[in-house]
């Protein structure tokens, strides 16, 4: 059997994990990605596997870390059962609409700025009737159900004390007439935690996936916290400002709206007016109380003192853009809790925008902040954020009380941990790389059990005790040129193999490349090119006479016989039509960030960036491309999608090499690109490189890998 970590490896977004065993597919999670662009690109691409092939899809929790590429997933073709416990699948119903909104409404209004440049429009990765259409396929579960899920697959569900109705997976998977048992903790809570049970402990595990979000840190106790609640929020009442406080709207602001209560009730702090402006907070806040009966026994004796944490005086729950707004307007003594928690979007932005620079005002965070995010800058003290395009100066007082986070510290994962009596392998996910390696090492030092901290998109070949990463494998024989700088990607099929990034996209600003890094692909842009030609040809637009496939012309031809530029027909009768969202054509002097420059050496040894934009005046922009684009155009192609077999045979011929491979290579200065595949087998080996040094090694590697015969 096989597990692959596509996702919350070495990052803590994008939670999502594929178990293969004998013909079956189960998907632990479909997380979203957030935080660096790098990995928010992850969320538009296709998924590295096929979704119908997809068995079956077991759902730890509904936070959209976990659960928000699920409507994608069906969308995509999923047609499976997702298993989930009740309460997740009530938050999910109105978690992934939310999410579906949020998107619609951020592509509409960067597509409102497209139109006004002519440019072509977004697509969001889902809508709100794609997350309601996902709503037929879960399977509701109770906590400590079994239930037989595939033929040789048996499910439990555990209380994992996180948020409601969070769960522990545990997996019993029978392959060749022996049985390894998988524990997945999803996200693990600590101990009295207001509001829901505490985790429930695990007694065995063979291979057991942990989540180490505060694996290196511990938060302040439950006394302490509120406490230091009690003082932020009279020191922001004292002088006079509005505290902010950016929550999830799951878990986050219902123990916010308990712990308010608590201190009112107990004269911490005065009778407060407080705004939940959140639409999906309030939504999920009934969904809590809709699912009273789960309550730990404190707050089920809260309410039946009369005394509910989502119901008192001077609680207010927005609904309207109207009363969001009108917020705006209160210069100081209220709390407002808004999403989203990290402070990237949702209505938080505007009252932060409102409020920042204001010195009487106060930010409270109160759970994980991402890097990358706008939380993470406030926590880190930037003095200056940019907010909708507006750079807003930080006057507010910024405090951060990690107790409230739904994730367990150090201290609480180690006391789940040790209450196992038997851990073959653990596996540590679902934190930054310091808190992974961290958290890996306590465990080794004091459980004494192998420990792995997987790297996105690893896979791992699991036989009893014997676990195999088959990356380490290959890695293991590819040598890489010190100055080798691009990205290379091995794959079979649509499932990626292998994949590693090196060296800097721009060598001045300190940028690595990444898997999400666009290529100019140089001189392999002809082979767009004929495939535009012959899409042209193929719908009768064109004459097969008046285009020779082989003419270094061909692209001004292409331009004289359909009055468009070059770069025009490519984008709309190839990268468009296959869905190649990351390709594009940019102009050197004007790339974008994700962009690499291109790097060469001029005769006497002085490094030139962008030769292309210093030769001549007037140049037309150039393709540039991601290897996961080139991935999905090569799986295209061998689906017949975007030209027919003829076609396509008219295409690849030029490009045939010895044992059903075809190749394509590109250069230019600064720039090297090789892709080679077969149609039968689903072989595929890409590499993008901005500079021109060890880029033919690794590829030849790459080739011997994949077991492609010698050629010239």
């Amino acid at each position: 059997m096989q597990l692959q970590f596509l996702g919350a490896a070495e990052t803590t977004s994008g939670s999502s994990y594929l178990l293969s065993f004998d013909q079956y597919q189960v998907l632990i999670d479909c997380g979203m990605f957030h935080g660096p662009e790098e990995l928010k690109q992850r969320n538009y691409g296709d998924f590295p596997y096929s979704p119908r092939e997809i068995d079956a899809v077991i759902l730890t929790h509904a936070h959209i870390d976990h659960s928000g590429l699920l409507p994608k997933l069906v969308k995509r073709g999923f047609h499976g059962p997702i298993y989930a416990t009740g309460v997740t699948a009530d938050l999910c119903r109105v978690m992934l609409a939310d999410s579906g909104h949020i998107q619609e409404t951020e592509v509409e209004r960067k597509n409102r700025k497209l139109r006004r440049q002519g440019k072509p429009l977004l697509a969001p990765i889902y809508t709100v009737e794609d997350a309601l259409n996902t709503q037929g396929q879960f399977r509701r579960m109770v906590y400590d159900e079994e239930v037989t899920v595939l033929p040789g697959l048996r499910l439990r569900m555990r209380d994992a004390g996180h948020i409601l109705g969070a769960a522990i997976v545990e997996l019993w998977v029978t392959e060749n007439g022996e049985t390894s048992k998988f524990v997945f903790s999803g996200d693990l809570g600590g101990l009295d935690q207001p509001i829901i049970q505490d985790p429930t402990f695990i007694a065995e595990a063979d291979y057991l996936i942990i989540e180490s979000t505060y694996g290196t840190r511990l938060h302040e106790k439950r006394d302490e916290r509120f406490t230091h609640l009690a003082q932020v929020v009279n020191d922001t009442l004292r002088r006079g400002g509005n505290l902010l406080i950016p929550s999830f709207a799951v878990g986050r602001t219902q123990d916010l709206l308990y712990a308010l209560r608590v201190l009112q009730d107990r004269g911490d702090v005065p009778p407060l007016t407080v705004y939940v402006d959140s639409p999906l907070a309030t939504a999920a806040t009934e969904v809590y109380q809709s699912h009273a009966q789960v309550f730990d026994y404190e707050t089920r004796s809260m309410l039946r003192e009369g005394r509910s944490p989502f119901e008192f005086p001077g609680l207010h729950y927005t609904e309207s853009v109207e009363e969001s707004i009108a917020l705006n307007s209160i210069t100081g003594g209220v709390i407002i809790i808004a999403g989203s928690g990290m402070a990237d979007a949702g209505r938080i932005k505007h009252h932060l925008k409102h409020n920042l620079w204001r010195r009487e005002a106060g930010v409270l965070l109160v759970g994980y902040q991402a890097v990358g995010t706008l939380g993470r800058r406030l926590q880190d003290r930037a003095e200056e954020v940019r907010i909708h395009g507006e750079r807003i100066r930080v006057w507010a007082s910024v405090d951060t009380i990690s107790g409230f986070s739904a994730h367990g510290d150090q201290e609480a994962l180690m006391n789940w941990l040790k209450r196992f009596r038997h851990i073959g392998r653990v596996f540590v996910t679902h934190g930054e790389p310091e808190a992974c390696h961290g958290f890996a090492e306590l465990i080794r030092k004091e459980l004494h059990v192998p420990v792995t901290v997987p790297k996105l998109d690893e896979v791992f070949v699991l036989r009893g005790k014997e676990v195999r990463s088959t990356w380490s494998a290959d890695l293991k024989e590819v040598h890489v040129e010190e100055n080798f700088a691009g990205v290379f990607q091995a794959a079979q099929g649509a499932e990626a193999e292998l994949r590693a990034s090196y060296g800097y996209a721009n060598r001045r600003y300190k940028i690595k490349n990444t898997f999400f890094t666009a290529f100019n692909l140089g001189s392999a842009r002809h082979f767009f090119e004929e495939a535009a030609a012959l899409r042209l040809i193929e719908r009768g637009a064109v004459k097969p006479g008046d285009l020779d496939l082989d003419s270094p012309e061909l692209g001004e031809k292409l331009a004289e016989l359909t009055g468009k530029r070059t770069w025009e027909v490519v984008r709309e009768e190839v990268l468009r039509p296959a869905g190649l969202s990351q390709t594009a054509f940019y102009y050197l002097d004007h790339l974008p960030a994700r962009a690499a420059s291109g790097y060469t050496y001029t005769s006497s040894g002085a490094e030139v960036e962008n030769v292309y934009a210093i030769l001549r005046e007037g140049l037309e922009p150039q393709l540039f491309s991601t290897a996961h684009d080139l991935h999905r155009f090569w799986l295209v192609l061998q689906a017949g999608e975007l030209l027919n077999t003829e076609n396509r045979t008219l295409l690849l011929e030029r490009y045939a090499k010895p044992g059903g491979w075809y190749e394509v290579r590109g250069t230019a200065p600064g720039c090297r690109v090789f892709l080679a595949g077969k149609l039968t087998g689903g072989e595929l080996a890409i590499l993008l490189s901005n500079g021109e040094e060890g880029a033919e090694s690794v590829y030849q590697q790459l080739l011997q890998l994949k077991g492609a015969p010698k050629w010239q």
